[in-house]
């Protein structure tokens, strides 16, 4: 009988390819890598073990061994696994895969209860590629034959994947039997093969670094990182400053927001104005002259032609509300300026010097104008001055003229506000806010804002920007926030509610308040300050009790103050302030994780999480 350790040589063989086996013929006693006789997952009848190299358990209830008869052999093997009440509640094992190859992952499946149920079955390969069957059915009895899920697929890269047994998308706690899991190469299940764990320790798979993948019953999870590894979510929804559209901005195969899609986005061109000089002077406003449509000048036609007037001033046309003082513009357009006159040229130029000024002096020619990456700071208006040698002002060429066509101004950078905030656990609990003026940014200028690390996030810059939330029923009881104080020397407001008749929390330099559902203010002393400019990460306890964490050490706490829940489903949950008195300008926020549940035995570990990710502190 052939030895599984002599396979390469067996299967370099003229014998091996003359011969028809199969995994359980008495030639040999296991097919070679990369067959259908081959299991590729170990422990097929031990899905209970979760160690490292085993059947990992995320967000999983409980696993009990040998807890049904399995649907062949009549031995009971077959294990319960008992799901929680989150979508990403699965165990998984890491395998090696290779590119290109087809696979088949399979497992039977049976429902605890007298009604069918639905599960998922899964993968991920570490850096990207995802794929998942949806609702896969285990029936209410075992059938030998058609009872096995299965979920074929082709690895894209050459690297370890996670195969995963999933709870349903749904995402509701219930428990389901399974037993023989088994992986194969190919596009249909093998015949099915037992395998168990290697005696001794196995090389640890590589660990999900996502929030989701760790813990479970998140009420909320607002986030700048992907929440799971499994899902493909959206983190915020974004505004683009210079035309107001709107688009979804996900995750990078790091699971860090996706600041290239970002910026691609929001730094798209725009074109804010273009001529049209047919008639009506396209809202060009005179100053010292007049302006007239439909002229005809050195062969072009419909082109607009300025007049001075007025004596020995300044004489100019011009766009208004073309610039935003912050982002950058070209500026394109054809000039004609015919000879014999007092003028020599134009200056196009903003009315500020400290903007930059573009003069143009071609004669008794159409010439066509190109300005790039022009970032007016101080002056919103695109202005054409008449010009003699290098002075605008004053200028005394009453009746003078110059004409002007094919003016387009398009912003190439702008700022982009966030009005959506998701809520990627699923639960739909989305922050928003529909108002420009209020939306806080997450682009700013064109570049994406960042922390001291380099991450993303999102900065108020002004004490009136805020997004809302419904409020979390049951109401929370554990948050936890990875944020940046700004430049004020106010209170930073990371997480409040309505000023008065719901719980607010406010992170001040030398303590916390938190308002209860009475309006009554109670102040959490903290043994530490927040200096401006520097990141942080809070945890906070919302019960009878009030407990303030910073960087993982307690702060302060205040005991048996009433209750801080919210008294009325209409109450929202309010992310930055939107009081002058409370409130800190240029204050950042990146992650905002809430619990309806108690996570006091989970808080270092979140904590580490978090800080693992952010790198907020040592």
């Amino acid at each position: 009988m052939a030895n599984s350790n002599n396979w390469g040589e067996i299967y370099n063989s003229t014998w091996w390819g003359d011969e028809d086996w199969t995994a359980n013929s008495l030639k040999i006693d296991s097919a070679p890598p990369g067959f259908a006789g081959q299991n590729l997952l170990l422990g097929s009848e031990e899905l209970n073990k979760a160690q490292d190299g085993q059947w990992i358990q995320r967000l999983i209830s409980s696993v009990t061994a040998d807890d049904e008869v399995a649907p062949i052999g009549g031995e009971t093997t077959a294990e319960s696994v008992a799901f929680t009440a989150n979508k990403q509640s699965r165990i998984e094992q890491l395998v090696t895969l290779v590119a290109g190859t087809e696979y088949t992952f399979s497992v039977w499946a049976k429902a605890t209860g007298g009604s069918p149920q639905s599960f998922r079955l899964s993968y991920y390969d570490n850096t990207a590629g995802s794929g998942a069957r949806e609702n896969e059915t285990a029936p209410t009895s075992w059938d030998a034959s058609t009872g096995r899920a299965t979920m074929t697929f082709t690895a894209a890269s050459s690297g370890t994947y996670w195969m995963r047994i999933q709870n349903a998308s749904a995402g509701a706690a219930q428990s389901i039997y399974f037993w023989g899991a088994m992986l194969n190469e190919g596009a249909a299940a093998g015949d099915y093969i037992k395998t168990t764990f290697a005696v001794g320790p196995t090389d640890p798979p590589v660990a999900n670094a996502q929030f989701g993948d760790n813990f479970g019953r998140v009420s909320a999870y607002y986030s700048l990182r992907q929440f799971t590894t499994a899902e493909d979510t959206n983190a915020i929804r974004v505004r683009r400053s210079s035309d107001d559209t709107e688009q979804d901005i996900g995750f990078d195969s790091n699971g860090d927001l996706d600041t290239t899609a970002l910026t691609t986005f929001v730094n798209a061109d725009v074109d804010i104005y273009t001529s049209d000089f047919t008639s009506g002077n396209e809202d060009m406003a005179e100053v010292n002259g007049t302006g007239a449509d439909g002229q005809t000048i050195g062969g072009v036609s419909d082109a607009y032609k300025f007049t001075l007037s007025g004596g020995a001033v300044a004489h100019y046309t011009r766009t208004d509300s073309s610039f935003d003082r912050v982002n950058s513009y070209d500026v394109s357009f054809d000039y004609y300026i015919p000879s014999g006159q007092t003028i020599d040229g134009i200056r196009v130029r903003t009315g500020a010097t400290g903007d930059g000024e573009y003069d143009q002096t071609t004669l008794d020619a159409w010439t066509s104008v190109a300005i790039e990456n022009w970032t007016p700071t101080s002056k919103s208006t695109c202005r054409f001055n008449a010009l003699v040698g290098s002075s605008i002002d004053p200028i005394d060429a009453d009746g003078d003229v110059f004409y002007l066509k094919n003016i387009v101004v398009t912003q190439t950078t702008a700022d982009g506000a966030v009005t959506t905030f998701y809520d990627q656990t699923g639960n739909g609990n989305d922050a928003t806010n529909s108002t420009e003026s209020e939306q806080p940014l997450v682009v700013s200028g064109g570049s994406v804002l960042v922390d001291g690390n380099g991450k993303a996030k999102i900065q108020a810059t002004a004490s009136t920007q805020y997004l809302t939330a419904s409020r979390i029923n049951p109401n929370p009881l554990y948050s936890f926030y990875a944020l940046e104080k700004g430049t004020s020397t106010g209170a930073f407001s990371g997480f409040t509610g309505q000023w008065v008749d719901s719980y607010a929390i406010f992170f001040g330099s030398t303590r916390a308040s938190v308002f209860d559902t009475s309006g009554t203010r109670h102040n959490v002393a903290r043994g530490t300050t927040m200096t401006s400019g520097n990141r942080y990460l809070i945890s906070a306890v919302f019960d009878n009790d009030i407990e303030i964490y910073q960087d993982g050490t307690l702060e302060g706490s205040v005991s048996a103050v009433g209750d801080l829940r919210f008294s009325d489903a209409s109450q929202k949950l309010r992310f930055f302030s939107y009081s002058a008195n409370n409130s800190d300008p240029d204050s950042c926020l990146q992650e905002i994780i809430i619990f309806n549940s108690d996570q006091s035995t989970n808080r270092t570990g979140i904590e580490t999480n978090i800080n693992d990710h952010f790198d907020i502190y040592t």
